[in-house]
């Protein structure tokens, strides 16, 4: 592509991030020079075979703002804002800056990867779930390879997802939001919808070396314990929805169809909050998100152990590391490890024991 195209191409990008707000769609119809380059042009013929004129605007969308796009923090911790990846708010040694050269040369090689893919008929299916069952305008299949990368953003370190319990998600989203398929799609999508906030986006940090609110997790810095790889994010959202179907009183009729097409595992134990191990109840979660009440959850979503950097699961935004908790639970763990919670209800249940027997309190 000419250099002066690149320019306007260019100036495009950093004037769509300066408007009071930012939209993908207008972005699109401004930025048609891109398709007409090579390697973008052919995937657009790959897709118009296979996907909807509205369909194939969504993949170039989702495409875009992967590569070329940021939702920084604002400097006061209240929200995020869109950037672009070669913005000056980013500090001279922040590896997830990118020059908008690299951003290019990011979208040729994804593009050359994407069309030799959607000759295999298991990336077309997964594609057309993405583009229908996307939880939001940011998922697109595209992740690093390495966190400890410098720069982060460049074409060595990106990658197209292509993990199988991906496929098991999106399938699952289907069984549970279509209309078709499920009467209770609107219910689920507003539990959904609280799954994806926990799953994809930062905790508040107002204090630290990494300052964070609700960025996402992949975007975040690399050396934040809030960061995460867009594989584990969506790791994280399938084991909440594989504890969730495991609730009592979860819809039997629902449970019977996902088992039925291979997509649910072993649902026979019942699942409990860790701390308080009570046992947790689908109609309490269903009356709550149905009719909530301002300040008040039943049930949360929590870490099992606090966000610490390092590369230890046990410590990280990873599905091993990430549970439904009841509001008395999450009060009772506080900051602590959930080792730490239950070495100390032990400890409160072994003095009241003893008290008790020696007559020092009255039972209650």
């Amino acid at each position: 592509m000419p250099k002066t195209d690149l320019k306007e191409l260019k100036a495009v990008f950093d004037k769509a991030v300066k408007a009071e707000r930012f939209s993908e769609r207008s972005l699109f119809a401004q930025s048609e020079g891109l398709r007409a380059w090579q390697a973008v042009a052919r995937l657009n013929a790959e897709l118009e075979n296979l996907l909807t004129p509205a369909e194939v605007e969504t993949v170039h969308r989702r495409m875009t703002r992967a590569i070329y796009f940021i939702e920084l923090v604002k400097s006061d911790v209240t929200s995020t804002k869109y950037d672009v990846r070669w913005t000056a708010r980013f500090r001279v040694e922040d590896p997830r800056k990118a020059s908008f050269e690299e951003c290019c040369a990011i979208h040729e090689s994804i593009c050359r990867e994407f069309a030799a893919l959607l000759r295999k008929p298991d990336f077309q299916t997964e594609l057309k779930l993405v583009v229908a069952w996307g939880l939001s305008p940011h998922e697109f299949p595209l992740d690093y390879d390495s966190k400890d990368a410098a720069p982060i953003h460049c074409v060595k370190n990106l990658r197209l997802l292509r993990e199988p319990d991906y496929l098991r998600l999106l399938k699952i989203r289907q069984s549970l939001l279509d209309s078709k398929l499920n009467p209770d799609f609107q219910l689920f999508a507003h539990i959904l919808d609280k799954v994806r906030v926990k799953s994809y986006l930062t905790d508040r940090a107002l204090t630290g070396d990494f300052k964070t609110n609700r960025e996402k997790r992949w975007e975040a810095h690399p050396g934040s314990p809030q960061f995460a790889f867009r594989r584990d994010c969506l790791a994280v959202e399938l084991e909440l929805i594989d504890q969730l179907v495991r609730f009592a009183s979860f819809p039997s009729g629902t449970i019977h169809y996902l088992q039925s097409v291979g997509l649910l595992p072993d649902v026979s134990k019942v699942a409990r909050c860790p701390v308080t191990l009570d046992p947790l109840d689908f109609e309490l979660l269903a009356q709550e998100v149905t009719d909530p009440t301002h300040g008040k959850s039943a049930y949360q979503v929590g870490h099992l152990n606090p966000l610490k950097a390092g590369d230890s699961e046990e410590f990280r935004h990873h599905r091993a590391n990430i549970s439904w908790i009841t509001e008395d639970g999450n009060r009772i763990q506080g900051h602590l490890t959930l080792k730490e919670t239950r070495e100390l209800l032990l400890r409160i249940s072994r003095n009241y024991e003893t008290l008790i027997k020696d007559g020092a309190i009255t039972p209650l």
